[in-house]
């Protein structure tokens, strides 16, 4: 499956007349925050790939008017095209205003809240998160720090993959697009980066339960 990875600040060629170009052989097109509502449903009149997204800090208006076409995972697993994506969007508190924002016991209660869905679909296959695991392509300034369950939770129900967002390219000249935790390949989405979802031998079949599916869910089986 090919995936694309966005985060942060639209590309300027998928905003654009090139867009249907360059989504060409892209399955599925993750979204993990700090983008306009626009650009996201821009993206859908060019593909059938499905857009599955998450909040970031600065996504407080998508609760007025989310993405139109796009399906949100944020705080819960859904499955598309058979694959299952656990969705936990917001950065660390960093200012007291903010909806999608958390302090490290708030987003580890998240998480603990998910787990029953987790052991029932059989875990998942994406971590699609905002904000990067802390000590792990994070910074140290508050506002741009990780969340350290999320390693913990990775090594509870280990992904094929993590996608996040949150660090941007412009951040530093040592920009690091792809880690490792444990194995599990880690990316940052900053801006956009397309590459295949890695096999996993030991993979469980998903399951129906716990999962949440679009209305339109033709587009996403």
């Amino acid at each position: 499956m090919r995936i694309l990875a966005i985060s942060d600040e639209p590309c300027s060629k998928l905003w654009s007349g090139r867009c249907r170009e360059a989504l060409q052989g892209v399955d599925l097109i993750l979204s993990a925050g700090d983008l306009p509502a626009s650009y996201l449903s821009f993206l859908t009149c060019f593909t059938d790939a499905p857009v599955v997204y998450v909040h970031g800090n600065h996504d407080d208006r998508y609760s007025e008017a989310p993405p139109e076409g796009c399906l949100c995972a944020d705080g819960k697993i859904v499955q598309v095209k058979g694959i299952r994506i656990l969705g936990l969007g917001g950065s660390v508190r960093y200012r007291p205003d903010g909806i999608n924002m958390y302090n490290e016991q708030d987003m580890a209660w998240r998480i603990t809240c998910l787990r029953r869905k987790l052991r029932a679909t059989g875990g998942m296959d994406i971590l699609l998160t905002h904000a990067p695991i802390r000590g792990l392509g994070d910074e140290d300034h508050l506002s741009h720090r990780g969340f350290e369950c999320f390693g913990p939770l990775l090594d509870r129900f280990p992904p094929a993959v993590m996608v996040h967002g949150h660090i941007h390219q412009a951040y530093t000249a040592f920009f690091q697009r792809e880690r490792e935790y444990h194995g599990i390949p880690v990316i940052n989405a900053s801006t956009s980066y397309a590459f295949d979802l890695p096999e996993t031998p030991d993979r469980r079949e998903p399951t129906r339960r716990g999962l949440r599916y679009m209305r339109k869910a033709s587009s996403f089986e």
